[in-house]
């Protein structure tokens, strides 16, 4: 495609003269077809009526980071994200999809420091570094069918 684009290109400057067999110059713009941009995963209606049937469990869910380096002082948040099997199941799910479907597929969600001296955490999931050391950040997700899923986030805090 880049040699072709190329090839037009140069045309454009030397004069259609110059074009080799098989190429056609048009000043109508160039518009892909459906067939050649075809992509699968794309979420659509059909898709949103389904996120009514997706049920949320551990497998679906990760935590994101897995592991972060940041500065005493500093901040993040460790926030939920679906799993690639979640992904492979059902296609990529836009955030506001997917934020629905956290709202309705999680009961509660809570956020411990192992080291709270090291990174402190708040309900919300941020993430503060208050020394130089290192603390796993654990969040335990609830799930409506009242199982509960684990996640680590480990955290390492420079000066």
């Amino acid at each position: 495609m880049r040699k072709k684009l190329l090839v037009l290109g140069l045309a454009a400057i030397v004069g259609a003269a110059s074009v080799p067999a098989g190429y056609m110059l048009s000043k109508a713009p160039i518009v892909a077809s459906a067939e050649e941009n075809d992509d699968t995963d794309a979420w659509d209606d059909d898709d949103a009526e389904e996120a009514d049937s997706i049920e949320l469990t551990k497998g679906y869910v990760v935590v994101n980071p897995a592991k972060k380096t940041i500065k005493v002082g500093k901040s993040f948040t460790v926030n939920l994200y679906q799993s690639s099997a979640c992904e492979k199941e059902y296609g990529e799910i836009p955030d506001e999809e997917w934020d629905e479907l956290v709202d309705e597929c999680i009961d509660d969600i809570t956020f411990r420091s192992t080291k709270s001296s090291v990174a402190s955490v708040n309900s919300n999931g941020k993430v503060k570094g208050k020394k130089k050391g290192s603390a796993i950040i654990k969040t335990t997700v609830t799930f409506r069918d009242g199982s509960e899923g684990i996640y680590k986030t480990k955290v390492y805090v420079t000066k």
